[in-house]
C-alpha cells in the first residue's frame, strides 16, 4: 500500500480523502501557485493550494503518457506517441506533426517520409528535448552544441548510433544518459557509431519483391496476432496454470518518461534464461489499463475506438511465442499489416522502419547481441478483447514489447550464435560436456546483459560557469562532453535543475555537482562543485531509490523510506540535510504493522504494481515536491537490495581501480601471461553478472518480479560455475605469486587500501611493499569473500518467506532457496580449502629453491612431501638420499640432486600385507619400474595410501573409492625402455602395463594405434612405419602375425598372412603400376617373407603370367606360363628359367616336345609338330623367334590330314605342372588352423588329412568352439573398424545394411545340431542352407576360406592373358578344391558320407518341393514315377552351388576360346535359320504337323505360339552356374513342351523319340542360345556322375543331340 505525500518547501501538505486522486501520480508539473499531476490512468489532473490542502479536479479530454510545462506551454504525449501543445487553459489542442527525413533505397528510389513516435519530452529555458519511441534524441531551441537553433523539432544528429534513455534540462544546460548502439559481427560484439540502416521504398519493386507483402485476405486482425505476426493463442485461466507459463516481467510505463532508465527494460530477457517457470495466476492476472505506454505501430483503428479508460476485469488470455517463427520474423509477411489503412500504409512504405520501430524501439534497451538458450516458452498474460478500450489495446501492445518481444528480439538478433551453438553441439560426446557448453552459453549472455548495464554514458551540454557539466572544470566547452567519472557505473537517472545537476547508479548511489548557493549540493561548503561529488548523508545500508533535481533543491528518496531535502525552500535553505518524512506517523503497533504488510505483499503479489516505472517514486516541480511512500517502515527486500549494491559498489571500485588499470599494463608480463588474462576477465564476468543481480534485486523489491525470478536464485547453477573457474584462476595466480607481480605494475589506489585496511594486521604501514601485496590479494579475492552476502541475501529471502506464510502455487520456491544456501555453503567452503592448498603450495616453491622449479606450474598443488611426513624407500643405498613430493598430478622422487617424475594417471598403489623383515610397506607401480616404500607407523602408512590414492583418484577424474586398475592414461616413456624408448603412449592400462587400445608414437615418426597386449602390440592395429609404409592388422609379441595389409611407400602392396614379421603363408602382392617400368601381382605362398610353394605370378608389363612352384622369390619346380602371344609354356623351372623337358604350343596348334635352355630357346632333342600336322623329331637348338638349327632330324609328313586334329596337344601337356592338389596348400592351411585341427595329423603340404579322410582324433566340439570364436573376433573387428570410419551421413545407411548382416552372423553364432551323428532329408536341407550362409559371411572361417580359394582361381584364370589351354588346368584345380573344401566341411557335419560314396536321401511322399517340382500346371510329369527319387548328397551337389557362381565369369570365357570355332559356326546358322518363318523351319526341320497349331498363320501373335512358353524357358539356361542348376532348366523346358502338347492332343498324350526330337530341335533353334557348345562343354565337365544317367541325361543328351545336328546338317533350308 502507497501513500501520496505533498510539501510545499518542507511543509507538508494534507489530501482530502473524499477527493477523486488517481492511484499513482507519475509527472507532476508546478503552474506557479498551482500545480498539475499526470496519473497513472493517463488522466491530468489540476491541483489548487488552499493553505495547506489540495484540490484535485481532472481535466477532460486530454489523455498522455508523459507532460512537461514551461513559459505557459504544455506538451504532452499521448498514448499513441503522438506530440500536442496546449497551454495553462488547456485549450485549443495543437498537434505536432514530426516526420522523419526521406531517404534512397539501395535501387536509387526515395521512400516517403515517416511519422516520428514519442515518449518523453522535457523542457525549460535552454529548449526542449523529446525522446521518440526508438530511443533516438529530438530537440528544438538554441542549443548551438548539438546543432540546433530553430523552434522546430528535429533530430539530434550528435546522438546517431546511441540510444538515449533519460533527458533532462536545466536553466542553461542539459544532460542525457546513452548507450553506444551495438552491431552484431560474426561472434563479436562491436560498438558502431554510425551504422547505416536499410532502407525500403515502396515505389521499388525491387524492394517489394526482397519483402513479399501480405495481401489483405491474409492478414489477421490485431486482437490475434503480436507484431511479429505470431499468432496469439486463445486459452482459459485454467490452462495457463497448468501449462505453468513463464513469469511476465512488468515494465513499467514511466521508464519512459523524462525518467527512463535502460536497466528497466533490459533485465526483462534475463526472463528466458533458465528453466525456472513460475505462474502468471501469481502476477498480474488483473493489471490496470494506467500501465500502458506507447508502442510504435498502432493502428488507426486504435483512433476509432472510445477513448474511455476502463479497468479490465475479464478473463486472462495466454500469448504463446513461438521462437521458430520469431527466429523466421525477417522472412515472414507483414501479417499484421492491415489493407486500406493510410496510417499503416504509410509505414508499410518503410518495412525496415516497422519491422526497427515495432520490435527493436523498445528491444532497444535490451542487449541486441543476448540471445536466450533456456527452452521454456516466452508466455504473456494478458486481456485481450475485441470490446476493450483503445487503452487495453495498446497495453497488449506494450506487453508484447515489453515482455515476449525482448526475450523472442534477442533470440532473433542473435541467430548466428545460435547456429553456432547447435553446430558445436552436435559433437559434443557427453551430456556433461553439453550442460557446461549452456552454462558458457548463458553466462556469456549474462554477461553481456550486465556489462550493457553499466556501459551508460552521461553527456552534458551548455553552461559551464557553475561546473554544472560535471566534468571537473568551467571551461566552456562548444560540443557535448562525456562525464568520464560516472562512466560504466550503470547510471538509471539524470534530472538537471537550474543551475545543477544529479544522477542516480545503479549500485543505490547518488552524485550531485553545480550550483551550490543553498547546499543542494553538499553541505561541507557553498561552493560550487565542477565535478560529480557522492551524496553521503545516508547510511551505506539506506541507499538512494530515487531523486529529482529542480529548480535550486535536490531531493533523494531512500531504502528506509527517507526522503532527504538539500537546497532552497519556501523558509530559505538547508544548513543541514532534512527528513520530509515524519517517522512520528508510522509508529503503531508491531501487530498493526505485520497486518499491514501482509495485506499490502497479497495486494501487490495478485495484481502488479501499477506504477508506471519500476522505481521512481519522487518528482519535484517549483517548490511543490510529491513521494509515493509504502507504509511499512523498513523493508526486507531493500535491506537485501542494499547487501547486494554494496558488493556491486565494491566490484566497480576494484574493477575501475585496480583490475582495468592492471589490464592495460599487463601487455609485458612473459610468464603465464594467459593466467593474469583469465582472472581479469572472470573479474569482468562476475562485475557483469553482481550488475545483473542487483537490477533483477531492485525489480524484486519493487514488486514487480517474484522471487524466483532473481538473477542469483534463477541462475544459480551459471553462478556456481562462473565463481568455481574463477577461484580456480585466483588459485592459479596464488601459486605462481601473481600478486606480487600485479603490485609492481600497479599501485594501489587510497581508495581501495581503504576498502581493505580493516582486515590488514594493526602493525603493517601503509606504503609497504608487503601490505600492498596484502591489498591486491584481497581485491582480487573479494568476489569470493563475500560470496557470504549471497548467502545472507538467500537466508534473508527465505525467512520473509516463511513469515509471510504465502500460499501461492509456488511451493517450490522454498525448496530452490534452501538448494541456493546449500550450494553457497559448500562452494565458500570449497573456495577456502582450494585457496589455503594454493598457498600452502605457494610456501613450499618459495621455500624448496630452485631445485624443482622447472615443475612449477599454476594448476600444481603439492599435496605431501616426505620431510614433514616421513616416507622412505625400502632398502635404500647406504648413503643415498631419497626425497618425496605428491603433487596432485605428479609423484616426485628426488634422489641425491636427481629427480624422477612419475605422472599419477599411470601409477598404482598397493599395500603390501606386513612380514616380520617388511613393514609398513607400500608399491607404487610405475610403466618403468616398482618401487617400495615404507613408513615409520601404520598411521602414516594408512595416511599416505590415503593421499596417494586420492591424488590418482582426481588426477583420473574418477568418483570411485580406490583408483581402478583398468585405466586411460598417456605416457612419455623414457630411454630406458627397450622397445618404447622415448616414446609417448595414449591408451588403456592394466596394473603398470599398456593392455588394450591404444596409440604409441616413437621418436623416429613410427606411429601405431590398436590393441595391446601386457605391454606388447598384439591383436588389431595400425602401424605408420617411416620409409617403408603402412602396415594394418593382426599383431602379436610386438611383431606383424596373422592376416594383415602392408601398403609400400612406392606403392607396392602385400595383402595376406604374416608371421613374426614376414609375409608368411598365402598372400597377394602387388608392384608397381601401368606407369612405372615393371607391375606385377602375385598370389600365392609366401615362406619368412619369400615366394616359396605354388604361386601365380601376372608380369602385366612383360604379358605373361606363370602358373607354378616357388622358391626363396624364384620360379623353381613345375610351372607353365601363357604369354600375351598365345604361347604356351610347361616344364621344370630352374632360378627363374625353363631348363630340361618341357612343352611349348602356339596358337595355330603347333607345339613342341622336348629339351629347352629357356622359354622359347630349344635345345636337345625333342618333337616338332607343325599346324599341317608335320613332324620333326630330332635334335633341336636355338631361340624359337630368331630361327632354330636343326640336326639328326626326322621329318613326318602328314598326308591323311592336311590340318591338325582339333585341339592336338602333346603328349606331356598337363603332366609337368603342379598337381591340382598341390595348388593353394596355404590357404587350407590357414582354414585347419582357425578351426584349431593340430598340425601333427595334416600332411606336410597342411592341405589335407595324413591319415584318411576322416580321422576319429580331432574333437568337433572344439572345433565348433574355435568357429565361434573367430566369428566373434572378425565381428567385433568390423564393427570397431566401421565405427571409426562411418561419417554421420552414412551412418543411416550402414546401419540399415548392416542390420541384416547382423542377424546372419548372429545365426552363424549358434552351434547347430543337424549333421553331426546322422543325416536325414531336413537335416541335409538344413545343413544346405547353413553352409550357403556360412560361405557368403566373411565373418565365418569357411566364407573366409571360400573367399580366399575363388579370388586365387579368379587371378589364375581370369585377366586378359587366357589361354584357351588353361582349360583343363581350370577344370582340374576346381575339382580339387571342392574335394579338399569337402573334407573341411566334414570336419563341422561328420554325418555327411565319405567323398566318392555316394548318398541318396529318399523324398517323402508328401514333400512339397518335390510336389512342385514334378508338377506343372497340374499336370503330371513325364518321369514322376520315378521309383528311386532322392537328393543325392556328395561333395558337388553341396558346395557346387557355391563355388561355380563366384568362378562363373572367368570359368566361362576358358570354355568360350576353347569352343570358339564350333561356336561361331552354330551362330551363324542359327541366324540364318531363325531368319524363316515358323512353317518353313518346323518343316525343315521334319516337325508333324499335328504340332504346328498356332503356327498356321505367319503372323500369329506371340501368344497363340504353342512352344512359346518353353522356348522362353530354355533361355533361361544362362541363368544359371551350376550343371544340376542348367539340367533342372532343360527339364522344365521338356514339362513346357508337354503341357502344351497335352492341352491340344489330350492329357493322355506321350511323346515318342520321333516326335519330341524335331519339336525339341525346333525349341533349341527359336531360343538362339549363346555359345550352346561351351555350356554343354561345361556341363559334361562338371556334371556328378550319378545324375549322367536318368531323366536328366537324357534330356542332357537330347539337347547334345540338337547342338550336333544343328553343326553338323548338311542340308539347306532352302
Amino acid at each position: 500500500m502507497n501513500r501520496h505525500k505533498f510539501w510545499r518547501g518542507i511543509t507538508p501538505l494534507d489530501i482530502d480523502s473524499s477527493q477523486q486522486v488517481p492511484e499513482k501520480i507519475v509527472k507532476l508539473c508546478s503552474l506557479g501557485k498551482d500545480f498539475i499531476v499526470l496519473g497513472s490512468d493517463h488522466g491530468l489532473y489540476h491541483c489548487d493550494i488552499e493553505g495547506d490542502a489540495l484540490k484535485f479536479r481532472k481535466i477532460s479530454g486530454i489523455s498522455a503518457i508523459d507532460i512537461s510545462y514551461h513559459n505557459d506551454i504544455l506538451y504532452i504525449i499521448d498514448v499513441y506517441g503522438r506530440l500536442y501543445k496546449t497551454n495553462s487553459t488547456f485549450k485549443n489542442k495543437e498537434e505536432i506533426v514530426v516526420k522523419e527525413d526521406a531517404k534512397c533505397c539501395p535501387h536509387g528510389f526515395k521512400s516517403s517520409s515517416s511519422k516520428v513516435k514519442f515518449r518523453n519530452v522535457v523542457t525549460n529555458d535552454f529548449g526542449q528535448l523529446f525522446i521518440s519511441s526508438d530511443g533516438q534524441l529530438w530537440g528544438s531551441g538554441c542549443m548551438p552544441q548539438i546543432s540546433l537553433d530553430t523552434g522546430c523539432i528535429k533530430k539530434v544528429p550528435f546522438f546517431d548510433g546511441r540510444t538515449v534513455y533519460s533527458a533532462s534540462v536545466g536553466q542553461n544546460f542539459a544532460a542525457v544518459i546513452a548507450r553506444k548502439n551495438v552491431k552484431q559481427s560474426d561472434n563479436c560484439d562491436t560498438d558502431s557509431d554510425n551504422e547505416d540502416e536499410e532502407v525500403f521504398a515502396s515505389n521499388c519493386s525491387q524492394c517489394q519483391t526482397i519483402i513479399g507483402l501480405a495481401s489483405p485476405a491474409s492478414v489477421p486482425s490485431l486482437s490475434e496476432t503480436c507484431p511479429l505476426g505470431v499468432q496469439i493463442s486463445k486459452s482459459s485461466e485454467d490452462s495457463s496454470s497448468t501449462t505453468a507459463p513463464q513469469t511476465d516481467v512488468h515494465v513499467d510505463a514511466h521508464s519512459f518518461t523524462e525518467d527512463s532508465s535502460p536497466s528497466s527494460e533490459e533485465s526483462k530477457i534475463t526472463k528466458t534464461n533458465t528453466g525456472h517457470k513460475s505462474s502468471s495466476n501469481n502476477l498480474d492476472a488483473d493489471r490496470k489499463s494506467d500501465d500502458v505506454k506507447t508502442l510504435a505501430s498502432e493502428d488507426d483503428k486504435i483512433d476509432k475506438q472510445d477513448d474511455t479508460p476502463q479497468a479490465n476485469t475479464e478473463k486472462v488470455n495466454n500469448i504463446f511465442i513461438n521462437t521458430d517463427a520469431a527466429r523466421q520474423f525477417l522472412s515472414r509477411q507483414l501479417s499484421w499489416v492491415s489493407a486500406g489503412e493510410d496510417y499503416l500504409v504509410e509505414y508499410t512504405e518503410k518495412p525496415t522502419r516497422i519491422i526497427k520501430e515495432n520490435v527493436s524501439n523498445l528491444t532497444n534497451f535490451v542487449y541486441e547481441g543476448v540471445k536466450t538458450v533456456g527452452d521454456k516458452v516466452a508466455t504473456l498474460s494478458r486481456h485481450v478483447s475485441g470490446s476493450s478500450d483503445n487503452n487495453e489495446a495498446v497495453e497488449m501492445h506494450m506487453r508484447l514489447h515489453n515482455e515476449g518481444l525482448n526475450s523472442l528480439m534477442n533470440s532473433c538478433t542473435s541467430n548466428s550464435n545460435m547456429d553456432e551453438l547447435q553446430f558445436s553441439t552436435s559433437t559434443i560426446s557427453s551430456e556433461k560436456e553439453f550442460e557446461t557448453a549452456k552454462k558458457n552459453e548463458n553466462l556469456k549472455n549474462m554477461s553481456k546483459l550486465g556489462k550493457n548495464n553499466l556501459a551508460t554514458e552521461l553527456w552534458t551540454w551548455g553552461d559551464i560557469s557553475y561546473g554544472q557539466l560535471g566534468i571537473g572544470d568551467t571551461v566552456k566547452r562548444v560540443k557535448p562532453m562525456v562525464v568520464m567519472s560516472l562512466s560504466g557505473f550503470g547510471l538509471q537517472k539524470v534530472s538537471c535543475g537550474k543551475w545543477h545537476c544529479a544522477a542516480l547508479t545503479l549500485d543505490g548511489r547518488l552524485f550531485i555537482w553545480g550550483y551550490n548557493h543553498f547546499h543542494q549540493v553538499s553541505f561541507d561548503s557553498r561552493q560550487d562543485k565542477s565535478g560529480p561529488k557522492q551524496f553521503t548523508e545516508n547510511s551505506d545500508s539506506d541507499r538512494v531509490r530515487d531523486m529529482v533535481a529542480t529548480n535550486h533543491h535536490t531531493l533523494a528518496y531512500t531504502h528506509n523510506e527517507n526522503v532527504f531535502y538539500l537546497g532552497k525552500h519556501t523558509d530559505g535553505y538547508t544548513e543541514s540535510i532534512i527528513n520530509l518524512n515524519n517517522k512520528l506517523e508510522e509508529m503503531e503497533t508491531e501487530k498493526v504493522k505485520e497486518e499491514i504488510t501482509d495485506i499490502s505483499e497479497l495486494q501487490s503479489f495478485t495484481s502488479k504494481p501499477q506504477n508506471m516505472c519500476y522505481h521512481w517514486r519522487i518528482l519535484s516541480s517549483g517548490h511543490i515536491t510529491y513521494c509515493s511512500i509504502e507504509k511499512s517502515m523498513k523493508l526486507p527486500e531493500f535491506q537485501d537490495l542494499s547487501i547486494a549494491q554494496r558488493y556491486l559498489e565494491e566490484m566497480l571500485s576494484i574493477y575501475h581501480l585496480l583490475v582495468k588499470p592492471f589490464v592495460k599494463k599487463s601487455k609485458g608480463i612473459a610468464l603465464h601471461p594467459n593466467i593474469y588474462d583469465l582472472v581479469c576477465d572472470t573479474f569482468g564476468e562476475i562485475l557483469n553478472i553482481t550488475a545483473l543481480n542487483v537490477l533483477s534485486m531492485w525489480q524484486y523489491a519493487e514488486k514487480h518480479i517474484n522471487d524466483c525470478d532473481i538473477s542469483l536464485i534463477r541462475n544459480l547453477e551459471e553462478y556456481i560455475y562462473l565463481y568455481k573457474k574463477y577461484y580456480v584462476a585466483v588459485n592459479n595466480l596464488i601459486v605462481i605469486g601473481g600478486f606480487a607481480q600485479i603490485n609492481t605494475i600497479v599501485d594501489v589506489p587510497t581508495n581501495i587500501y581503504n576498502l581493505f585496511s580493516d582486515q590488514l594486521p594493526s602493525n603493517k604501514q601503509k606504503n609497504n611493499k608487503k601490505t600492498s601485496e596484502a591489498i591486491v590479494a584481497l581485491a582480487f579475492v573479494q568476489p569470493l569473500t563475500r560470496l557470504s552476502s549471497y548467502k545472507c541475501i538467500a537466508q534473508s529471502l527465505l525467512r520473509y518467506r516463511t513469515k509471510r506464510k504465502n500460499n501461492d502455487a509456488k511451493t517450490n520456491i522454498s525448496e530452490r532457496l534452501n538448494k541456493v544456501i546449500s550450494s553457497l555453503d559448500s562452494l565458500i567452503e570449497e573456495q577456502e580449502k582450494n585457496r589455503k592448498e594454493a598457498e600452502i603450495t605457494k610456501l613450499f616453491w618459495e621455500t624448496v629453491g630452485k631445485s624443482l622449479d622447472q615443475y612449477r606450474t599454476p594448476e600444481r598443488r603439492l599435496i605431501r612431501e616426505s620431510k614433514s611426513r616421513q616416507l622412505n624407500l625400502v632398502n635404500p643405498g647406504r648413503f643415498s638420499s631419497h626425497w618425496f613430493v605428491l603433487f596432485n598430478d605428479l609423484f616426485i622422487h628426488i634422489s641425491g640432486s636427481n629427480p624422477q617424475v612419475h605422472p599419477l594417471q599411470t601409477m598404482w598403489v598397493e599395500p603390501v600385507s606386513n612380514t616380520e623383515s617388511l613393514q609398513n610397506v607400500i608399491q607404487l607401480t610405475t610403466p618403468e619400474e616398482v618401487l617400495s616404500v615404507t613408513t615409520s607407523t601404520e598411521q602414516e602408512k594408512t595416511e599416505w595410501l590415503h593421499a596417494l590414492n586420492h591424488s590418482i583418484r582426481t588426477a583420473l577424474n574418477k568418483e570411485s573409492f580406490k583408483p581402478p586398475a583398468i585405466r586411460t592414461a598417456s605416457y612419455n616413456f623414457s630411454n630406458k625402455a627397450t622397445f618404447y624408448k622415448e616414446a609417448k603412449y595414449q591408451g588403456r592400462w592394466l596394473d603398470g602395463k599398456i593392455h588394450g587400445h591404444g596409440k604409441i608414437e616413437w621418436p623416429d615418426g613410427k606411429l601405431y594405434v590398436g590393441q595391446f597386449q601386457l605391454n606388447a602390440l598384439c591383436g588389431h592395429g595400425k602401424m605408420e612405419i617411416p620409409n617403408v609404409g603402412t602396415y594394418e592388422g593382426q599383431w602379436k609379441d610386438n611383431l606383424q602375425n596373422g592376416y594383415g595389409v602392408l601398403k609400400y611407400l612406392n606403392g607396392d602392396i602385400y595383402e595376406g598372412y604374416f608371421k613374426d614379421g614376414q609375409p608368411h603363408g598365402h598372400g597377394i602382392k602387388k608392384l608397381g603400376d601401368f606407369k612405372s617400368s615393371s607391375a606385377t601381382l602375385y598370389t600365392g605362398e609366401w615362406v619368412n617373407g619369400v615366394k616359396q610353394g605354388y604361386g601365380v605370378l601376372d608380369d602385366i608389363l612383360k604379358g605373361e603370367k606363370y602358373l607354378g612352384n616357388w622358391s626363396d622369390n624364384k620360379k623353381h619346380g613345375c610351372g607353365l606360363i601363357v604369354t600375351l602371344d598365345g604361347i604356351y609354356y610347361e616344364g621344370l623351372f630352374m632360378q627363374d628359367v625353363l631348363t630340361g623337358h618341357g612343352v611349348m604350343v602356339f596358337e595355330d596348334g603347333t607345339h613342341y616336345e622336348g629339351e629347352f635352355r629357356s622359354a622359347g630357346v630349344f635345345s636337345g632333342k625333342g618333337v616338332l609338330t607343325l599346324s599341317s600336322g608335320d613332324t620333326i623329331e630330332g635334335s633341336l637348338n636355338g631361340a624359337w623367334t630368331e630361327g632354330v638349327k636343326i640336326s639328326n632330324a626326322i621329318m613326318h609328313l602328314s598326308v591323311a590330314n592336311s590340318f591338325l586334329p582339333e585341339n592336338s596337344k602333346p603328349n606331356s601337356f598337363g603332366k609337368l605342372s603342379v598337381a591340382p592338389h598341390q595348388k593353394w596348400n596355404a590357404i587350407f592351411r590357414q582354414c585347419f588352423h582357425s578351426l584349431g585341427v593340430p598340425e601333427t595329423i595334416l600332411t606336410p603340404t597342411g592341405n589335407h588329412f595324413a591319415n584318411g579322410t576322416s580321422p576319429q582324433t580331432i574333437d568337433n566340439v572344439k572345433i565348433w568352439q574355435n568357429v565361434a570364436v573367430a566369428i566373434s573376433c572378425a565381428r567385433k573387428m568390423k564393427h570397431n573398424k566401421m565405427a571409426k570410419k562411418i561419417n554421420s551421413n552414412a551412418a543411416i545407411y550402414i546401419k540399415v545394411s548392416e542390420c541384416y548382416v547382423e542377424k546372419v552372423v548372429d545365426c552363424l553364432e549358434v552351434i547347430p545340431k543337424f549333421g553331426q551323428t546322422t543325416l536325414t532329408l531336413e537335416d541335409y536341407r538344413e545343413l544346405k542352407i547353413y553352409m550357403q550362409i556360412a560361405c557368403e559371411s566373411n565373418h565365418h572361417p569357411l566364407g573366409q576360406l571360400v573367399l580366399s580359394l575363388t579370388n586365387a582361381f579368379n587371378t589364375t584364370y581370369g585377366g586378359v592373358r587366357v589361354h584357351p589351354l588353361l582349360l583343363s588346368h581350370a577344370v582340374k584345380e576346381l575339382k580339387s578344391i571342392t574335394s579338399r573344401l569337402y573334407q573341411v566341411v566334414r570336419l563341422l557335419f561328420p554325418a555327411l558320407p565319405l567323398e566318392g560314396i555316394d548318398l541318396v536321401l529318399p523324398y517323402q511322399m508328401d514333400d512339397p518341393e518335390v510336389e512342385e517340382d514334378n508338377e506343372t500346371e497340374g499336370t503330371p510329369s513325364l518321369y514322376s514315377q520315378n521309383p528311386i527319387d532322392g537328393e543325392v548328397v556328395s561333395a558337388e551337389s553341396l558346395l557346387q552351388p557355391t563355388l561355380l557362381p563366384r568362378v562363373h565369369p572367368a570359368l566361362f570365357v576358358l570354355y568360350a576360346l576353347h569352343n570358339k570355332k564350333e561356336d561361331d559356326l552354330y551362330w551363324r546358322r542359327l541366324l540364318k535359320w531363325n531368319r524363316q518363318p515358323d512353317i518353313t523351319l518346323m518343316a525343315f526341320l521334319g516337325i508333324d504337323q499335328k504340332f504346328w497349331i498356332g503356327y498356321t498363320n505367319c503372323n500369329s501373335p506371340m501368344k497363340d505360339q504353342l512352344f512359346q512358353e518353353a522356348v522362353e524357358t530354355l533361355q533361361q539356361l544362362k541363368t544359371t552356374f551350376s550343371p544340376i542348376e542348367k539340367l533342372l532348366v532343360i527339364k522344365r523346358t521338356f514339362q513346357k513342351m508337354t503341357t502344351a502338347v497335352q492341352q491340344e492332343l489330350g492329357s493322355g498324350y506321350l511323346w515318342s523319340m520321333d516326335e519330341l526330337f524335331p519339336v525339341f530341335h525346333f525349341v533349341v533353334v527359336r531360343a538362339q542360345i549363346l555359345q550352346l557348345g561351351s555350356e554343354i562343354h561345361f556341363v559334361e565337365d562338371f556334371l556328378e556322375p550319378g545324375m549322367q544317367h536318368g531323366e536328366l541325361g537324357l534330356m542332357f543328351t537330347t539337347l547334345k543331340a540338337c547342338y550336333f545336328q544343328i553343326l553338323q546338317e548338311k542340308m539347306t533350308i532352302n
